[in-house]
């Protein structure tokens, strides 16, 4: 049974998922869907490429990703369709699959005869996204969706940095109970890590290697389920009892033991 995962910033409040649902029953009958997540906030597309990149390495070979997180639908923006990891995605051109075009093959969707005729610019996801996607999941070559992308649109990265004595990056994602997700890889720190994270004025001195061995109050690093660090704390939003959002810079001093 052919499988797509399906990322967008619509919400669930109107009819645009079912719709897009739908037009892939539709055009793919027996796809399996799994529903990666419909609440990325409105246009936010770094937010959507961070939440894709951390859920894809959970699923088989083969599987067809349809992101749609697209401010610019309607406008001269190109569509992609990109190989990677063994795995499909189509998307907007917009850094929405940055995570993904150093890692594979990436092509410009051209094939108008796929495309839903409809009397509006403005749901391309239905129109135009999921056809394609409808298409791959039928056994459709890549190769044959337009050509080879020789440029394309790639959100900003400052790749994080380690030295003996520290490690520097930043908040990447703030999750549903406040816990502040880094870039920073978890296997940067040494065995028994003797740890001081900084945001700003804000320390975490103790290191954890689940959420509940924080002691209530107290936060502190641990590693993470997207295999970088996490700053948290028990019971509580780190985030907001910080005030940090995403981008915060993150130092995590390496201190000597004994």
């Amino acid at each position: 049974m052919p499988l797509l995962t399906l990322l967008t910033d619509f919400g669930l409040a109107d009819y645009y998922v079912g719709a897009v649902k739908g037009t892939l029953l539709r055009l793919a009958p027996g796809v399996e869907i799994v529903d990666l997540t419909h609440e990325v906030p409105a246009g936010d597309i770094e937010e959507g490429a961070w939440l894709l990149a951390a859920a894809v390495p959970s699923f088989p070979a083969g599987t067809v990703h349809l992101a749609v997180v697209d401010p610019g639908v309607g406008s001269d923006r190109r569509m992609l369709a990109v190989a990677a990891a063994d795995q499909l995605f189509v998307a907007p051109d917009n850094g929405l699959l940055t995570p993904f075009l150093d890692r594979g093959e990436a092509r410009w969707i051209d094939r108008p005869d796929l495309y839903l005729a409809t009397a509006g610019n403005t749901f391309h996801g239905r129109d135009r996204f999921a056809p394609v996607a409808a298409a791959l999941l039928r056994g459709e070559a890549l190769a044959a969706l337009g050509p080879l992308a020789s440029t394309t649109v790639r959100l900003p990265h400052t790749a994080p940095q380690r030295t003996p004595q520290e490690l520097v990056g930043r908040v990447v994602h703030i999750d549903r109970f406040g816990n502040l997700v880094t870039d920073l890889p978890s296997d940067w720190l040494p065995p028994g890590p003797a740890v001081e994270a900084a945001i700003g004025a804000h320390r975490a001195r103790r290191y954890a290697d689940h959420y509940a061995a924080l002691p209530i109050g107290e936060p502190a690093i641990l590693p993470g389920s997207a295999g970088t660090l996490e700053l948290a704390s028990n019971g509580e939003s780190l985030a907001a009892l910080w005030r940090v959002g995403r981008g915060a810079e993150v130092r995590v001093l390496l201190r000597p033991h004994g």
